[in-house]
This record gives structure tokens, C-alpha cells and sequence, in this order.
């Protein structure tokens, strides 16, 4: 088949969609199927970039949630090139610009759409006016007028599915959760990238997520005094970037951690395998996952995880 993905998010975006997509389209390829992916231009990828089979439309940073874009015109160029590629299906992972141009593409070509529902914006909400503009109210009908028409829905997790049926979504809905691709974590590339961060002989907690609100770093971070108490050396290691950096280092500061807390910033998503190995544990306090990737991921690494509440 010919298969379009309608995203929003994509490389070099890091984020647990961008990983979901790029794993769907490397085994929906090994399996024989052409994809190609409609997504925003990015800021970190020149105009004149070659992307195979990828195609990137005029973008803007979305409100308040500036590391993130939307797309702002492409409509019919997008029809004009699914046309071309004689698209059998659309599949779209986005409710928004890059969502409804993929909806409005299969339309016009007459095919179906399926859509996978990523994220729990109930836990988003503070993004916009600090939660005071939108509602839970809002997420909901939002969700239905988008889920309306399409011919099908991927809910990645038991809690996506039970979210959009408490939406009142008509739809079929099936739970099919995102693969991880284990030989990425299986295999260690850099086996000096623990002695490189100067952390051979201490114990290392890792986080690894976008440094975002909703992954609640701040929470492990407010953890490091007590757990000091018990294991002295310890580091914590916050690997990513994101909204939230700047005030996570004035807390740290604050509790007078910058001896056991460290920021790497963004790092090659090739090398998140490594990262993960860095640590002797896997650290998260997100209460926002639609399915949880990266504990999955650690697990793959061979990594224990430790989920706060």
C-alpha cells in the first residue's frame, strides 16, 4: 500500500510521537509498503534538506508551546502530492493542522483515514494561559469534531481507549500499542560514554524525556536530598531539553544540588541507548503517558526503573 502519515511532529523533534512514527514507518517498509510522511518544517533542517519520502509544509511554533509547530498553508499542495503518490490510506497522528490537511486529503482522494490518539491534553492544559483558557470540557469536544469521520482510531494504551470512550467517541477504536524497536537498546554503541561524563564511579539515576511540566522532573529532583541521605554519590542525570530546563537548574540551585543534578540538553536520538545504559537506574515521575515508552526502552537497555507517584 501507499501509506500517508499526517503528523505535526517528526526528527529532528524529539519526542515519544516522533519515535512512534519513525518506528511504524520503518516496519510498515520492511514489510513491503511505501510511506510517506506530511509533517511542519522545522527550524533545524535546511529548505533545500533531501528527505526522502518526506514532505515538509510551512510552519509556525505553536502557542505557548514554542518547541512544538503547526502548519499554517500546504492544503493543496498536500492533495496535489498525495495524488501523485496515489495514496491507498491516510494515516494521521495529529489533532491538529497537519491532522485536518491529511483528513481533507483523504476527502478529496475518496480513501479512508485511521488516526492514533498520542496525547492525554488534559494533562496539557497549563500550556495555554497557564490552564485558565482551556478546559477538560474543551479537549473533549475538540476530540469528538475530530475523531467524527475518520474510519478508524489507534489507541496506543488501555487508557487512551478508556479516555475517548469517557469522550463519548463512536468510532472503532482498537488498543494497539507502539512497538520499540530493541535492537537500538540492545546494542551499545559508545562504551566510554559514562567514563566521557565524568561519572565512572558514582551511581547515576537517568531521566530521559522532553524536560517538559508534565514529566514532573521537578519531582525526582526534590527526591535527590533524601536519597543522598542513603547513597551520597549519587547523580542525578537529566538527559533532553525542553520548556522546563530553566526553572529545573533554579530548583536544583535552590536545594544546593549542582554537585549531584546535571543537564546533557538535547542529545542524537541514535544515542538514547547509550544514555540509558549511563544510568544504574531509570528515574520518571510522569503521570502524563499515553502508553509510557520510555520505560519500556529502559527495560530494553537493561535498565531498572523506578516510577514515583
Amino acid at each position: 500500500m501507499n501509506i500517508g502519515i499526517f503528523t505535526d511532529s517528526y526528527f529532528p523533534q524529539v519526542s515519544g510521537v516522533a519515535t512512534s512514527i519513525k518506528t511504524l514507518k520503518d516496519d510498515l517498509e520492511r514489510k513491503g509498503h511505501q510511506v510517506y510522511i506530511f509533517t511542519t518544517t522545522d527550524p533545524h533542517v535546511p529548505d533545500d534538506a533531501v528527505e526522502p519520502n518526506l514532505f515538509r509544509f510551512t510552519s509556525v511554533p505553536f502557542v505557548s508551546f514554542t518547541d512544538r509547530r503547526i502548519a499554517v498553508r500546504g492544503l493543496f499542495h498536500a492533495y496535489a502530492v498525495a495524488k501523485e503518490l496515489n495514496l491507498d490510506i491516510v494515516h494521521t497522528q495529529t489533532e491538529f493542522s497537519m491532522g485536518y490537511i491529511g483528513k481533507f486529503v483523504a476527502k478529496q482522494l475518496k480513501i479512508p483515514t485511521i488516526h492514533t490518539y498520542h496525547t492525554m491534553y488534559e494533562d496539557y492544559l497549563h500550556y495555554v494561559l497557564n490552564g485558565h483558557l482551556l478546559k477538560p470540557y474543551h479537549v473533549k469536544q475538540f476530540t469528538r469534531a475530530f475523531l467524527y469521520h475518520v474510519s478508524g482510531v489507534v489507541a496506543p494504551s488501555e487508557r487512551v481507549y478508556d479516555t475517548l470512550r469517557r469522550y463519548g467517541v463512536k468510532t472503532e477504536i482498537k488498543i494497539i500499542p507502539t512497538g520499540v524497536d530493541l535492537t537500538q537498546f540492545a546494542q551499545q554503541k559508545d562504551p566510554h560514554l559514562r567514563d566521557k561524563l565524568g561519572l565512572a564511579h558514582v551511581p547515576v539515576l537517568v531521566s530521559l524525556s522532553r524536560v517538559a511540566y508534565e514529566k514532573r522532573i521537578d519531582k525526582v529532583i526534590s527526591a535527590m536530598p533524601k536519597i543522598l541521605e542513603q547513597v551520597p554519590q549519587a547523580v542525578l542525570l537529566i538527559v533532553g531539553d525542553g520548556p522546563a530546563r530553566e526553572d529545573l537548574e533554579a530548583q536544583v540551585a535552590e536545594l544546593g544540588l549542582k554537585e549531584h543534578v546535571r543537564f546533557t540538553g538535547e542529545i542524537d536520538h541514535d544515542d538514547v541507548g547509550d544514555y540509558y545504559r549511563v544510568g544504574d537506574v531509570f528515574v520518571s515521575a510522569s503521570d502524563s503517558e499515553s502508553q509510557g515508552l520510555t520505560y519500556i526502552e529502559a527495560m530494553a537497555a537493561d535498565r531498572k526503573v523506578v516510577a514515583l507517584t
